[in-house]
């Protein structure tokens, strides 16, 4: 029997050298963690439509889907199922956030330097989500090449950068 797939991707928008994230709060997690704006693709859109919906959701950033720039994947599974995700970057004109997530985990959205944003996000309890956007800030697209696999407590990851 196939293992179901679920589809995820999110955003790090930029402003003047500025990144946004979001202060979420995931029903797994103990408490609230910023991350980068980003959630589950709807079956109907491209990994691309659903990120810039995400981050319009979660930020009142909008960003056209064919202005982001694709810059990380990744594939978490286990024995009962399939994460992919997608992670894109994309430079914003108008910097002003305002939430309105309709799934209420985003709780406010803030600028940060590229700095606090890699400490903020260094303290995600998910590495699959944190380590592409960790190494995207780190080293860009100087980077390139896969990240490698990691065993997560009864998952694999396999996560590249571009």
């Amino acid at each position: 029997m196939p293992q179901p797939v679920r589809r995820f991707a999110g955003v790090v928008a930029r402003h003047g050298g500025r990144v946004a994230l979001v202060l979420e709060h995931q029903s797994r997690w103990e408490r609230a963690h910023w991350t980068v704006p980003s959630g589950e693709v709807e079956p109907h859109e491209t990994p691309e439509q659903g990120a810039a919906r995400e981050l319009a959701e979660e930020t009142g950033l909008v960003v056209a889907h064919d202005e982001l720039r694709l810059v990380s994947t990744s594939e978490t599974s286990s024995t009962s199922w399939v994460s992919r995700a997608w992670n894109f970057t994309a430079e914003v004109e108008d910097p002003r956030l305002c939430v309105d997530d309709p799934d209420r985990q985003v709780h406010e959205a803030r600028w940060f330097t590229p700095h606090e944003a890699i400490t903020l996000l260094a303290s995600l309890p998910y590495a699959p989500m944190a380590e592409p956007i960790l190494a995207h800030l780190r080293w860009g697209a100087r980077h390139g090449a896969a990240l490698g696999l990691r065993a997560l407590t009864g998952t694999v990851a396999a996560i590249s950068s571009r």
